[in-house]
């Protein structure tokens, strides 16, 4: 589980920083929307599979814009899985 915080999309980004659970450190992801390329930054205690949940967060958020489950981009999201 992670949380997305400092959520901020423009015409060509989507980014956040994420929060490891049980952490207080944060690292940066960011989603060019044209492209569909990332840019993560590692928590290294943790590796990369939570950079990659928190661009799968991400991705989350704009389908549900698109779709319009969503009017606006939330502060914060929590991202769990199993």
């Amino acid at each position: 589980m992670l949380k997305l915080v400092n959520i901020i999309k423009n015409h060509e980004f989507i980014e956040a920083d994420y929060v490891p659970e049980s952490s207080n450190e944060k690292a940066h992801v960011v989603l060019n929307l044209t492209t569909g390329e990332s840019n993560s930054e590692v928590i290294e205690e943790y590796g990369s599979m939570y950079s990659r949940m928190a661009i799968n967060g991400l991705l989350r958020i704009m389908d549900e814009l698109n779709r319009g489950k969503i009017s606006e981009i939330p502060k914060e999201r929590l991202v769990m899985w199993y």
